[in-house]
């Protein structure tokens, strides 16, 4: 019997130091565009028999970038993204709904209404102002929740002007989460600060401000020197612009 509980002990233990390097390990699946390890470690907390409260919020936003990995357009698969989507909102709806939540619970809100258009687009003119209203919501509740911010710069980036959107407007919210995101002492080995870097050099190229996408790329790369995705394919792209520039 002793030795039953002390292999169910370890079993435990084993676990809860893997969960706890997770953030990581998916870090380095982002750099290295590795998204079947990516989905693994999902795999692998989702079978694990009870989640605490900050498993629960890790998982959850693990979720949150596979999904936006399966809705890209050069990995899509929707049929995976609505699967996922679906166990993310079970991790949503597990976190205890206190005022220490509310921006964050609210910001995923919006941002799922954003994967849920883009699995079905036709669904845009019935949920599509309710991405507005929960992001907005999100930073009155906690304006210096970096998440909040970055889902309300996605909704302002991806929402057609007519409706309220303004990649202008998007580009201060981004920048206010990349600042909160430092002072915060969250920008390292953290996949979201990141893709949050890449996000913001493409509202800036789109302003054809390429000195302000190369000043993303050169951070990304002071954090991450072994980067092949920029190294090799966005900084050559971006030393023709400049070079066309002058």
């Amino acid at each position: 019997m002793k030795k039953v509980l002390l292999v169910i002990l370890c079993a435990i233990c084993a676990a809860s130091a893997w969960s706890q390097s997770a953030p990581y390990k998916v870090y380095q699946c982002y750099v290295q565009r590795d998204m079947a390890t990516w989905k693994n470690i999902i795999d692998s907390i989702e079978s694990l028999p009870a989640l605490s409260e900050k498993q629960h919020a890790e998982v959850l936003n693990f979720e949150y970038g596979y999904v936006a990995w399966r809705l890209s357009k050069d990995y899509q698969d929707k049929k995976e993204a609505d699967f996922y989507l679906e166990k993310a909102y079970n991790h949503l709806h597990a976190l205890p709904q206190l005022d220490r939540n509310a921006a964050l619970i609210a910001a995923y809100q919006g941002a799922f209404i954003g994967y849920q258009i883009a699995i079905s687009p036709i669904k845009a003119p019935f949920i599509g102002m309710k991405s507005l209203k929960y992001v907005k919501e999100a930073v009155a509740a906690d304006s210096a929740n970096y998440f909040a911010h970055i889902q309300y710069g996605n909704v302002l980036y991806y929402m057609p002007a007519m409706f309220g959107g303004s990649r202008n407007e998007a580009i201060k919210h981004y920048n206010t989460a990349k600042k909160l995101m430092v002072a915060q002492d969250e920008h390292k080995n953290n996949w979201l600060y990141m893709n949050l870097l890449l996000t913001l050099a493409d509202a800036y190229k789109k302003n054809n401000d390429w000195l302000s996408v190369k000043a993303c790329y050169d951070e990304a790369l002071r954090l991450q020197p072994n980067y092949p995705y920029i190294t090799q394919k966005l900084y050559p792209t971006l030393q023709k612009n400049l070079e066309k520039k002058h």
